[in-house]
């Protein structure tokens, strides 16, 4: 094989993946305007949380006068009040949690319905998938700031100083992990199933996560403020990689899922 037809070959391709990211930042740029009012009321909601879960950093339970076994229950509802928060925040934070998107989907399947008119457009399945995902982690921006900066300021995390960065960094990768997994939900499920998915997520995150409290003291937020502080910026780039895969491979799955699922 020749040089020229070598270098063609490369300029076809760099041609179509501009062509690609052209396509995927237009849609993800309808999508954005479509439902603009829903960043910053998504970024408003997640303070409201963030304002929450910081008196309960510090402890919101106290149980005193009931010797050691009331402080063992003490430490118990602490810890996992504020992990559980912690867990399903973060899972919002990739979420434009207010769009009506989500606020229809318990009645009407409004994800399969706009993938079915998506599909109908000169674009490809790449394109679509790629949109969908730039218009979730558009949201960062409005929540994490929301979320992080309450918890800075009102609870003893402030304390951490400049280390709070890469604590952020650490519960950032969580955020990815679960954006890629409802960036699948969405295309590649039907909205009946999304749903019970996410009543399932709820509660069982609540059944799993009591149970590790109270066996193994999980402390995941406690855990993750200490490896902050003692491996600093390893930590938040290796959590931050991960998160980062793990969507990259979710969005993939979700192309291929999306280029079977069959649509009425």
């Amino acid at each position: 094989m020749s040089a020229a037809h070598v270098s063609e070959e490369t300029v076809m391709e760099k041609n179509k993946s501009a062509g690609v990211f052209s396509e995927a930042l237009w849609l993800a740029k309808k999508d954005i305007r479509r439902a603009w009012i829903s960043y910053p009321a998504s970024g408003l909601f997640i303070l409201a949380l963030g304002l929450l879960v910081a008196s309960s950093v510090d402890g919101v339970f106290v149980m005193e006068g009931f010797g050691e076994s009331g402080r063992r229950a003490e430490g118990f509802f602490n810890a996992f009040f504020a992990d559980y928060m912690f867990l399903i925040v973060g899972a919002l934070l990739a979420v434009n949690s207010l769009s009506m998107d989500y606020m229809r989907v318990w009645s009407d399947d409004v994800f399969s319905h706009r993938l079915a008119f998506l599909r109908s457009l000169p674009a490809s399945t790449t394109s679509l998938v790629a949109s969908r995902a730039m218009s979730m982690l558009f949201a960062l921006p409005f929540t994490v700031p929301a979320f992080f900066l309450p918890m800075y300021f009102l609870s003893d995390l402030g304390e951490m100083g400049f280390s709070y960065v890469w604590f952020v960094g650490i519960w950032l990768g969580w955020s990815l992990l679960y954006a890629g997994i409802t960036l699948l939900c969405e295309l590649a499920m039907s909205g009946k199933v999304y749903v019970w998915l996410s009543v399932a997520f709820i509660f069982g995150l609540i059944a799993i996560l009591a149970f590790l409290e109270w066996t193994v003291e999980l402390s995941l937020v406690g855990r993750s403020a200490n490896l902050a502080l003692e491996h600093g910026p390893l930590a938040a780039t290796i959590s931050l990689l991960a998160g980062g895969a793990a969507f990259a491979l979710l969005a993939r799955e979700t192309k291929k899922r999306v280029e079977r699922r069959e649509l009425s």
